[in-house]
């Protein structure tokens, strides 16, 4: 792991108030909020990290004003940028982006995994319960 991820878990995890971090070999951490709600850290290099919060399934049908709703969320004057919202492989809808670790504190960080685990809340609620895709 890089020197400067090491040292951004360590104060992370400080100000979560727990004794340590410990990353996975790929300088990994996942962080849970509530029941619901998983944040994962992805050290991709010593000057970035990869931020991504699995949402939800992807609904079978979204109404034309739950959709708009959702694309706009990726647009470059988004309130949730630099993040955006995309659907992997599995059809779950994720939340994802990069922050450079340069200026970010364990302080800064535990914030902003917050706020993208309320966003990912909020994308639940404003997708509502629906048939999932393929299920």
């Amino acid at each position: 792991m890089f020197d400067s991820t090491e040292s951004l878990y360590a104060e992370l995890a400080e100000v979560l108030g727990i004794a340590s971090l410990p990353a996975d070999d790929q300088g990994s951490v996942e962080l849970a909020f509530g029941e619901d709600t998983t944040v994962l850290l992805f050290a991709e290099d010593a000057a970035s990290l990869m931020l991504v919060v699995p949402v939800m399934p992807l609904p079978a049908s979204l109404d034309y004003g739950r959709l708009l709703w959702l694309l706009q969320r990726n647009f470059h004057d988004s309130p949730i940028a630099p993040f955006r919202v995309c659907c992997d492989a599995a059809a779950t809808i994720v939340l994802w982006g990069r922050v450079p670790t340069q200026s970010l504190d364990g302080a800064g960080l535990a914030g902003l995994a917050e706020a993208l685990a309320d966003e990912a809340r909020v994308l639940r609620e404003e997708l509502g319960p629906d048939t999932v895709a393929g299920g």
